[in-house]
């Protein structure tokens, strides 16, 4: 089961980046959120004939407990801005294209993030795909169910 979960996903994410590769306008992009019926939010991440990022949304919307699976290039890397971070890690290197960021359960009663959650009812994670030493910074942005 988890092998056709694997591969359905990668369909999906390739038909993402194939659609990523047609006419690609950022202002007609749509936020990302989970698939339906999972937990997973999967964004694609493709390459403009110049080498630079370019992603499926405009921004990515999680909720505690669920995660955000980038698939792209053989190598890239996401990277949180200004030491904040969901995972407690700044930089996530791509592993055969492929990065997964965990969010966790209790990221909202987290003593770093309450502060900000009371004030906005959400946080926002900026961060950075790093592909062939170019960038683009999307932000992925946490909410309660």
């Amino acid at each position: 089961m988890k092998s056709f979960n694997f591969v359905f996903c990668m369909v999906f994410v390739m038909s993402l980046v194939g659609c990523t590769s047609m006419d690609y306008n950022p202002d007609k992009l749509r936020t990302g959120y989970a698939l339906p019926g999972t937990k997973t939010v999967v964004v694609g991440i493709g390459l403009d004939k110049n080498g630079i990022p370019k992603e499926t949304y405009k921004d990515v919307v999680a909720y505690p407990g669920q995660k955000v699976l980038y698939a792209g290039p053989d190598k890239f890397s996401i990277v949180f801005k200004n030491k904040k971070t969901p995972n407690r890690k700044i930089e996530n290197e791509s592993v055969n294209g492929v990065v997964v960021i965990d969010i966790p359960l209790d990221i909202l009663d987290r003593k770093e993030f309450v502060e900000e959650f009371r004030k906005n009812n959400q946080l926002v994670f900026d961060y950075g795909i790093t592909a062939n030493g170019k960038e683009l910074d999307p932000p992925l942005i946490i909410k309660r169910n």
